[in-house]
């Protein structure tokens, strides 16, 4: 009689733990949605490396900028090797998600694509840009920080 009981009370337990389990429905987190990223802007060049090694105090890099327009155009100033020598238009590959910056100079019609990461570092925003200009077995990450 006991163990008839114990089986009774242990499933009846066992019935009430899983019906108070608060289960999430699909509808409660349909409200977030990731934002669009702000790339526009002027970032300037903060580090370089090249082969994973640190080259930023090895010259100026600091005068590099690479203007974003909220247009789609972009601009240099003071060059640098870079994935692109003339300014044109620019865009990524997704606003929301993106990881490849899409460059076309004035008068081309090819695309350069680029790797792009767009973490918050330090308490800011930096764009982190890997690539291989000239030799392709050089790989450099630009980092810039918006200005």
């Amino acid at each position: 009689m006991k163990s008839k009981t114990l089986i009774v009370t242990t499933i009846l337990l066992i019935c009430t733990f899983f019906n108070s389990c608060d289960t999430f429905k699909d509808n409660e987190f349909s409200n977030n949605i990731e934002s669009i990223k702000n790339l526009d802007g002027v970032w300037q060049l903060k580090t370089v490396s090249r082969n994973g090694i640190d080259i930023t105090n090895t010259m100026d890099f600091s005068q590099f900028r690479l203007n974003l327009n909220i247009d789609g155009s972009y601009t240099l100033e003071n060059y640098l090797p870079f994935a692109v020598k003339k300014d044109g238009k620019w865009r990524v590959d997704d606003p929301q998600y993106p990881f490849h910056l899409i460059f076309r100079e004035n008068n081309s019609t090819t695309d350069v694509t680029i790797g792009l990461k767009y973490p918050i570092v330090a308490g800011k925003r930096i764009i982190s840009i890997s690539l291989s200009p000239g030799c392709h077995s050089n790989t450099y990450i630009y980092e810039f920080e918006k200005k």
